[in-house]
């Protein structure tokens, strides 16, 4: 584990005062500027973060866990938070929640914040567009435990909480092929992210297995809305090959398509059949409710949070490669 570094060492290391050093730090102009430049070259050489518990004499102890995800908007990342923070206050932790609003940049931005808060632990669930895990490894360097659950960096080796997404992917898809629907459409994320890739090769392997040779995986980099729901299907349904069926990886891209095909008056589910990831209480009322795919998120929350535990008491080493996996489940309704 990489030591970290203080205003004494680097005092030490250029033969000035750490009062010296502490001034340069916070750009203060009563330090000359080639004396100032030279400390904060050497601060970023050597990998130096604020220490804020110090900063604001906080003591040695912290009980705050960092918990990031991509988007609050999300319901299974808002239930997720829910649960957390409940286990957190009865355990006698503090939870603070960042957003990273699908950006690898600021989720990099976060880190570095939680490095500099020392925070107690980070439980995390990367962003759409992170393909790189260097600043998942400075939180090791600095003996900040860490768990990652649904999308995970799997190049680290750190504790991880994974859903079932390729098994259900595959059911879903062969159930609808079971139901006589022929021309499916699976509407996911980008590859890069395990959860998306994982849905994907599920339901090619169905359709392989049952000799389907219409498929249609379309791959959506931007941010899922309803209204990107409804262009979707719009532009599919004006095509020579009409869907019958979808498979959304999105509760709100599944709203689009569901709102779309109703205004263009599309039978469903004798037309069209609908199962999404993700459930919202607006499909106990919408007509026809919506099959979906239920994913545990307390047992996402619980597990993430007893492997950070056990890794903040230090009965869990840092490295070890553990990883927990949930079953999700698909909850058959009207759509199809």
């Amino acid at each position: 584990m990489k030591k970290r570094i203080t205003i004494k060492d680097i005092a030490k290391e250029l033969n000035v005062h750490h009062s010296t050093v502490s001034r340069a730090l916070r750009n203060d102009p009563k330090v000359n500027e080639k004396t100032r430049n030279l400390i904060l070259e050497y601060a970023r050489h050597h990998g130096y973060q604020t220490n804020m518990n110090a900063v604001q004499l906080r003591g040695n102890t912290n009980n705050t866990i960092a918990l990031i995800v991509p988007n609050i908007n999300h319901s299974f990342f808002s239930d997720i938070i829910s649960h957390l923070t409940n286990l957190a206050y009865e355990k006698g932790y503090v939870i603070s929640v960042f957003q990273t609003n699908e950006k690898y940049l600021q989720e990099k931005e976060i880190i570095n914040t939680i490095i500099r808060h020392n925070f107690a632990g980070v439980i995390v669930s990367i962003a759409k567009d992170t393909t790189n895990s260097d600043h998942f490894s400075e939180l090791k360097k600095f003996g900040i435990p860490m768990v990652f659950f649904d999308r995970v960096c799997e190049d680290l080796k750190v504790p991880k909480v994974l859903v079932n997404n390729y098994e259900v992917t595959f059911e879903a898809t062969e159930y609808l092929i079971n139901k006589g629907y022929d021309r499916i459409v699976h509407v996911t994320g980008t590859n890069n992210i395990n959860v998306f890739r994982n849905r994907q090769n599920g339901y090619s392997d169905a359709l392989t297995k049952n000799n389907v040779t219409y498929r249609n995986a379309i791959i959506v980099e931007e941010e899922f809305t309803v209204e990107l729901g409804k262009k979707l299907f719009y532009d599919l349904w004006e095509s020579s090959m009409k869907p019958n069926a979808f498979i959304s990886s999105s509760v709100h891209l599944a709203t689009g398509i569901l709102l779309q095909a109703r205004q263009m008056g599309i039978n469903i589910p004798h037309n069209l059949g609908i199962i999404t990831f993700g459930n919202q209480l607006s499909f106990e009322i919408q007509q026809p409710q919506i099959t979906f795919i239920d994913q545990p998120e307390h047992e996402i929350a619980e597990l993430s949070f007893e492997l950070l535990e056990n890794m903040m008491n230090q009965q869990i080493e840092s490295n070890h490669d553990i990883v927990r996996e949930v079953k999700a489940k698909i909850i058959f309704r009207e759509s199809c």
